[in-house]
């Protein structure tokens, strides 16, 4: 992976494993690259008929502030009730529930997100099983 060549630097994949979607984050997840990721799950949250939402970071080889903030965030919209926005009419949908899987060997994204104490909440994970099970 070259350091010039932020094209290079992430790539997602959203996939469909029965009612649940996967997105797949391979790479770096930065500054540059988490607004790209908070768009493919933005969309990836659309799809119909949806149980839930994983968001694979097995491959991540580097989990900048601005991934974690974008992860909190997306962990903190998934799991907020139902009309919790001061809705005054009919409150919106809920969305499908989040989870993150990463392995215990990779201390990429390990050592921040436990530095950062979040997986109060949000916990990871330790692979793709065991995050689709807990739907």
């Amino acid at each position: 992976m070259s350091d010039s060549d932020p094209a290079d630097a992430m790539r997602l994949t959203a996939t469909r494993i029965g009612s649940a979607a996967v997105v797949t984050v391979t790479g770096e997840l930065d500054l540059l690259t988490a607004r790209e990721l908070m768009k493919s799950v933005d969309e990836t949250l659309r799809w119909p008929d949806l149980t839930g939402v994983v968001v694979d970071l097995t491959a991540v080889s580097f989990l900048g502030s601005s991934g974690l903030g974008t992860l909190a965030e997306l962990a903190t919209r998934t799991t907020a009730p139902a009309g919790s926005g001061g809705y005054r009419s009919q409150p919106p949908e809920p969305l499908p529930p989040l989870r993150l899987v990463a392995p215990p060997d990779n201390s990429a994204v390990l050592r921040p997100w436990e530095t950062m104490n979040l997986q109060q909440i949000l916990p990871l994970h330790p692979d793709l099983d065991s995050a689709l099970q807990s739907f």
